[in-house]
């Protein structure tokens, strides 16, 4: 009996680290967005670039690249963290199943 328990508890904390995950994937999907906005609107404004670069002590040129890059992170590490919600709801899903047969 413990061991049935046991299980079910793993189950809820499982399917709760996985809607966590879910909840997680899309506060960084709007981030990422607004993040993608606010680089849209700089694009063409070369103050900003001259603002930015400065701030940072670059070329304008380098700056664009390494803002460019810290995105390209960012969607990547959104892309991971998808594929481990995606896991997740599919291993809860597995064990659920496997638990009520």
């Amino acid at each position: 009996m413990a061991d049935q328990a046991t299980e079910s508890v793993f189950v809820r904390r499982l399917g709760a680290a996985a809607r966590a995950a879910w909840w997680t994937l899309v506060v960084g999907i709007g981030v990422v967005s607004f993040q993608f906005m606010v680089y849209e609107v700089i694009l063409h404004c070369e103050v900003a670039w001259e603002w930015i670069s400065w701030l940072m002590g670059l070329d304008p040129d380098v700056a664009r690249l390494i803002v460019l890059g810290f995105m390209l992170i960012l969607r990547i590490i959104l892309v991971a963290l998808l594929l481990a919600c995606i896991f997740l709801s599919l291993w809860v899903r597995r064990l659920r199943r496997i638990g009520a047969a």
